[in-house]
């Protein structure tokens, strides 16, 4: 787990906690049946998925508490999803070897689910 400066609310930290489960669970499901569709490794996809999700997430969600104030919150989530996308597509490619192309369609698909739950559930 990151630490970063700042004391956080318990409550906080177990929305981020909660936050960071909800998205290793949909990134993983995603990829995972991409895998077996695709009859590639699809266990080792997972691992991927979630190791790489462990370390953007952490990251994304400082970002958004440092950030949010300033700009455009809509615009903020949009723009740091995608800058995940690439950074996790770097991890797919890295890890498993894969085409740039699949690597992005991977990590975007993965997010992509992951960022629209997120929305359903911010309309709740």
């Amino acid at each position: 787990m990151m630490i970063f400066v700042g004391v956080a609310s318990p409550l906080e930290n177990r929305s981020e906690l909660i936050a960071l489960m909800i998205s290793i669970a949909i990134e993983s499901l995603v990829v995972g049946v991409w895998g077996k569709i695709k009859r590639l490794e699809w266990r080792s996809l997972i691992l991927v998925a979630t190791g790489s999700t462990l370390f953007t997430h952490p990251i994304l969600w400082q970002l958004v508490k440092e950030l949010s104030p300033h700009v455009n919150f809509d615009l903020l989530i949009l723009s740091l999803e995608c800058l995940v996308a690439i950074i996790e597509s770097l991890m797919y490619k890295w890890a498993m070897g894969y085409s740039w192309r699949s690597s992005l369609t991977i990590s975007f698909a993965a997010n992509l689910a992951s960022y629209t739950f997120g929305l359903l559930i911010y309309q709740l």
